[in-house]
């Protein structure tokens, strides 16, 4: 079967790229990655080595080469081993090429910080409703002990701080089980705590704040009371916003969430 592809995949890739479809690299690439989305090429296959793709396809190869790193970067297929018999391997897209590629997209010029915050508004609450229906005792076992390190260790290490401020927000989403969901809002949520406010203007008055809110949120979600969860998540991320617009107003303009 897997030689019936590649006669396939070598006659629609020669048929597109000689017809002016795209550039031949971006061919390939999308030949290939069609194959592996719809399992055509399925997750531990191999791809077959450079110098068939360049008989089979009829494009140069570094066309070849070039639609390769294309997937190895969407996380599609496994880099090759090293050696001259080394060839690349399918795998599955993890949720690390969502996050991956969201902070691609964030890290340009045309997403602002509160842009981001916005985004976070709309999707982190509606989690927070999700985990109080869908989350198990481990998961309230988990954010319990993730906040009970942010009151132990209060403002005395910052940086901590914030990393145990995005992992209790990462659990939290986790709580929901909703796969999709919980990539998008880590992808958003480790991006803006690279700017790294927090950690460097944060107080233990603050730290006291983040670990009230969070077991407020906590104990909507252990009640399974999801309207109240929501609306309290949506109040704490209202207050980082108030926060991170008064300690750095270059970095953030709060007006245009408060229309």
């Amino acid at each position: 079967m897997l030689e019936n592809l590649r006669e396939d995949l070598g006659r629609r890739v020669s048929a597109k790229a000689t017809s002016s479809e795209g550039r031949r690299y971006e061919v390939l690439a999308q030949e290939l990655r069609r194959m592996i989305l719809s399992g055509e090429l399925k997750v531990g296959d191999p791809l077959p080595a450079e110098r068939d793709l360049v008989e089979l396809t009829r494009i140069g190869r570094g066309s070849v080469r070039e639609a390769i790193r294309i997937l190895e970067s969407e996380g599609l297929l496994r880099p090759k081993s090293p050696g001259r018999k080394g060839v690349s391997v399918v795998q599955s897209a993890s949720d690390s090429t969502v996050k991956r590629q969201l902070r691609l997209f964030i890290s340009g010029e045309t997403v602002s910080n509160d842009d981001l915050l916005q985004a976070r508004l709309l999707i982190e609450p509606g989690l927070a409703r999700m985990a109080a229906e869908m989350r198990t005792d481990e998961d309230i076992d988990r954010l319990r002990a993730i906040n009970a390190r942010i009151t132990e260790i209060g403002a005395s290490d910052r940086q901590a701080l914030v990393g145990l401020n995005l992992e209790w927000h990462s659990a939290l989403f986790e709580a929901s089980h909703n796969e999709l969901l919980i990539a998008i809002a880590i992808g958003l949520t480790e991006t803006q705590h690279q700017a790294r406010t927090m950690g460097i203007y944060g107080s233990a008055e603050h730290a006291r704040m983040m670990a009230e809110a969070h077991d407020r949120i906590l104990a909507s979600v252990i009640e399974r009371d999801g309207e109240r969860a929501e609306r309290r998540m949506r109040k704490h991320l209202q207050g980082y916003a108030d926060t991170l617009a008064r300690l750095n107003p270059a970095e953030f303009d709060i007006t245009r969430l408060n229309p």
